[in-house]
């Protein structure tokens, strides 16, 4: 047993009640031991889950008629006459399952109680305890009450404190709360019962996050929502076995399940129970038995917070948990029965010491919630002790470190439970990110060498360029040299459109024949992709040469660009200068060049003074007027269709590129 206190944390440490290692004959339930009065009487009881106070079995219940075997029975007797520390109160009522039995009287006092059967286990002896001496039948065993509610004889004045109550007063555990389970007989070899003051035993349960608010009630304070039955056979049919929700009290007082007189008519059509309105019970004959062994149904209860909605645990029973026995008195032969009970009102809704067998009941009157979790079977089975602090224990704990809440305990359980399923979400995680780095920078590869393929196809037009300016130049003899120093390299081409970028045009997607002006700033829109042969046939009216002087000196000297408005540039002109707009520039200019060496014999001084102004001062038409193949005030281009007869015998087809040299490419930069 456990109830140090810890120097480190400054808290004391909660105390683990051991059961007794008694199976006690009144139905195979898990005892707990005591020892009353001075000197010391032992007892073995049962835990009540709803009472506050001991009650033991008094040595008057065991007359001289009944067999020897009664004391041992009832889990040994408790006689007051022979304690010097008894105070007797008077012969009251026992204030406890009126709803459910004819009320009953005890005799009542103050007496010392200790846990466990000696001292040298640990367990805090505390005098002054209110005790019952019980000399009725209606309890076979003894209980020991775990509730926190005060117990008051004449009137309010005089309250007598619980003994969980008396525990944390005197700062022998660090809050008001305790965890019970009722023990499981059939499981492995046997489970005891389990219960822990001022904590749980985080080895025998299984943790969610569902909590549970008290009650206002007080003497009906753990109700939980009962929200269905469903029971599954080993054939793997599923029966619902209740027709509605409905709230019920858990109380380890009482052994049995009381339900709604519907939901127990279910059981009894599914299962072929049958009522004996003599012992008031669902008794099992051998063969009856033998049938729902063989079937194995498992029972789930369904609970939550309230009757309808919210989170919900399921609490799993086993049909052995339902196969129990009762003896009708001292000397008679256990008799088998199925431990449901029909509820005669919504107030005898009872969840009993049957359903505590597979769970684990956790409450925090100082916080006012508790919790209910499915009870854990597994070998070898050790203690893992775990505290609930209150808020008082939080504030007298210096810098130590605080243990948690009940809830805050629950959650740091189930991390630790979880560990390895956390390191494998965290693996599987990181595998996730790198695939989708991967797929993330995939897109940036793809570009990349996308655009270094497009280097090489540039670098091939280039050359490709080059071929043909040397056609040109056999076709059409050597240009002027005024025009030979602004066009001698395609890297020339390439700064008089970026400097001159007012004169840049940009190329019409929809028509070879039209032309169009970009409204507001005088620039003509060029088809996109004109063929090769096309380009070479235009006929020559102006150079590049005339154009940028009168240009630059209306507008003032231009600031050189940056590398970055450069590349701006570039990019907002709509792919200017992508990979087939670079050869179209360069096969204009070329054509300009032989256009200049050709016209300047004939109409060098009057037809390029008319060109400067019309081109520079006038705002151009979007179609053109003039039908002549003389040199006009539009640009040669525009009378491609019309006169391309007429260039074909003039001048030779020039060397044709490849087509996909010449493919539109944004972003080539």
């Amino acid at each position: 047993m456990t109830s140090s206190t810890s120097a480190s944390s400054n808290y004391p440490s909660p105390i683990s009640w051991p059961p007794s290692q008694y199976w006690e004959v009144a139905g195979g339930w898990s005892s707990f031991a005591l020892q009353i009065g001075t000197p010391a009487q032992i007892v073995r009881v049962l835990i009540s889950t709803a009472g506050q106070a001991t009650w033991a079995i008094s040595s008057l219940s065991c007359t001289p008629d009944l067999p020897p075997s009664c004391s041992q029975t009832r889990g040994d007797l408790f006689n007051n006459n022979k304690s010097r520390t008894w105070t007797e109160k008077g012969f009251y009522g026992l204030d406890l399952e009126t709803n459910l039995y004819p009320p009953d009287n005890a005799t009542y006092g103050l007496d010392t109680v200790a846990l466990d059967f000696t001292n040298a286990t640990g367990g805090p002896v505390l005098e002054d305890q209110v005790v019952a001496a019980l000399s009725g039948s209606e309890y076979v065993l003894g209980t020991f009450g775990l509730g926190q509610q005060p117990t008051n004889f004449s009137d309010f004045t005089e309250p007598h404190p619980s003994f969980l109550t008396s525990l944390y007063n005197k700062q022998l555990i660090p809050s008001l709360s305790w965890s019970y389970t009722a023990g499981a007989q059939y499981r492995l070899k046997g489970v005891f019962g389990s219960l822990t003051l001022g904590g749980y035993d985080a080895a025998r349960f299984t943790p969610n996050n569902v909590s549970f608010n008290l009650a206002p009630d007080i003497s009906r304070d753990l109700v939980v929502g009962l929200q269905g039955i469903t029971s599954t056979e080993s054939n793997g049919s599923t029966q619902l076995l209740l027709p509605s929700a409905h709230l019920m009290f858990i109380d380890s007082t009482v052994p049995y399940i009381y339900l709604p007189l519907d939901a127990c008519e279910l059981f009894e059509r599914v299962f072929g129970l049958v009522w004996n309105s003599t012992y008031e019970m669902y008794l099992v004959d051998d063969a009856l038995h033998q049938t729902l062994v063989t079937r194995s149904p498992i029972f789930k209860f369904e609970i939550g917070n309230s009757r309808v909605g919210g989170p919900t645990v399921e609490i799993t029973l086993p049909y052995a948990s339902f196969d129990l026995t009762f003896k009708a008195d001292l000397d008679s032969a256990p008799l088998q029965y199925f431990p449901i009970q029909r509820a005669a009102n919504d107030t005898q809704l009872t969840l009993g010491r049957a359903f505590l067998q597979e769970a684990y009941l956790t409450t925090d009157y100082g916080h006012g919630n508790f919790s209910v979790s499915q009870c854990r079977f597994e070998e070898p089975i050790e203690q893992d002790i775990v505290p609930i602090l209150s808020d008082n224990s939080r504030t007298t704990t210096d810098s130590a470190p605080s243990p948690p809440s009940v809830n805050e305990a629950r959650s740091d359980q189930m991390s630790r439970l979880g560990r390895q399923k956390i390191i494998g979400i965290s693996i599987g995680a990181g595998l996730g990110f790198l695939l989708l780095l991967a797929l993330c920078c995939w897109p940036c590869i793809a570009r990349y060498r996308r655009k270094r393929g497009s280097v090489l196809r540039t670098r091939a037009v280039i050359s490709s360029a080059e071929e043909i300016q040397r056609v040109l130049e056999v076709n059409n003899g050597p240009p002027q040299a005024s025009v030979n120093r602004s066009t001698s390299s395609l890297r020339s081409i390439m700064d008089f459109y970026v400097t001159n970028h007012d004169f840049i045009t940009e190329i019409d997607t929809n028509s070879w024949n039209i032309l169009r002006e970009v409204p507001g700033n005088g620039r003509v829109e060029l088809p996109e992709n004109p063929k090769l042969c096309e380009l070479s046939h235009i006929v020559r009216s102006a150079t590049s040469e005339d154009l940028i002087p009168r240009r630059r000196a209306e507008s003032g000297p231009r600031p050189p660009l940056s590398p970055r408005r450069r590349r701006g540039l570039v990019m907002s002109t709509s792919g200017l200068l992508s990979t087939g707009n670079i050869a179209k520039y360069w096969m204009w200019l070329t054509g300009l060049r032989a256009s200049q060496s050709e016209n300047s014999r004939s109409e060098e001084s009057s037809a390029s003074a008319g060109l400067k102004r019309s081109y520079l001062e006038k705002s151009l038409p979007t179609t053109p007027i003039s039908e002549s193949p003389q040199a006009s005030s539009f640009p040669a281009w525009t009378r491609i269709a019309k006169h391309q007869h007429e260039a074909q015998d003039q001048y030779p087809a020039p060397l044709r590129l490849q087509e996909d040299s010449f493919q539109h490419r944004r972003g080539f930069f």
